[in-house]
């Protein structure tokens, strides 16, 4: 489906040029792959967000299906900040070098603040973006130290930040074994944290401030 999606964005890109065909083949790319393992989502928005604002979304990592499942469960069109390994992957890296997506380059400190500037532009022309701050995935429920790329970002964009929590995806796929199996994955959506008046000096608060967000909402009653 990765293979079909992103050669049918590429296509439909190239013939239209729209903002939104990005998020239209993202979120059939993420159904199917639902649909084909046995997932389902729950999903709670803690407050209605207004997608005529930009906003860099947090998000932990548990598995590689964090990917799919921030497109289905964040309603508001965004592009991803992405490793920038990722852009020698067949037919993915081609569909998000076509995106409104940006690569980053951890390897290099001087390539890597180029790419938050690219961000921070393409996100106050209008674009939200997501990041998962980790830097790699957990395999299971603990969090690991957030990297301070994304909160930069958002300085540097001067836009919200939104705390995004996935519960239990590592309980439906084992990477480590390659079995999956049908379930129910639940994300939860935060509320956005201003930005405004913050400088670079207190960004190990702000990074500890979001990192427990996400952290309260494991312990959140699902009906």
């Amino acid at each position: 489906m990765t293979v079909i999606s992103a050669t049918g964005y590429v296509i439909s890109q190239l013939i239209v040029r729209r903002r939104g065909v990005f998020r239209w083949w993202t979120i059939i790319w993420a159904r199917s792959i639902f649909t084909g393992i046995g997932i389902s989502i729950a999903c709670k928005q803690l407050r209605e967000l207004d997608c005529d604002t930009s906003y860099v979304f947090v998000c932990n990592h548990q598995i590689l299906l964090d990917i799919p499942l921030a497109a289905l469960a964040i309603k508001c069109p965004f592009a991803f900040v992405s490793k920038a390994g990722l852009a020698r992957i067949p037919f993915l890296g081609q569909a998000i070098r076509y995106s409104p997506s940006v690569f980053v380059d951890r390897s290099n400190p001087r390539r890597s603040f180029d790419s938050i500037k690219r961000a921070g532009n393409h996100i106050r022309n209008g674009t939200s973006v997501i990041i998962y701050p980790e830097g790699k995935r957990s395999y299971e429920r603990a969090m690991q130290p957030f990297m301070k790329g994304a909160f930069l970002l958002a300085l540097e964009a001067g836009v919200p930040i939104v705390p995004v929590t996935i519960l239990d995806a590592y309980q439906v796929l084992n990477e480590r074994k390659h079995l999956a199996r049908p379930g129910v994955v639940h994300v939860v959506v935060g509320q956005p944290i201003s930005l405004q008046g913050i400088t670079r000096s207190e960004l190990p608060a702000l990074m500890e401030k979001v990192h427990l967000e996400i952290e309260l909402q494991f312990d959140l009653k699902w009906d």
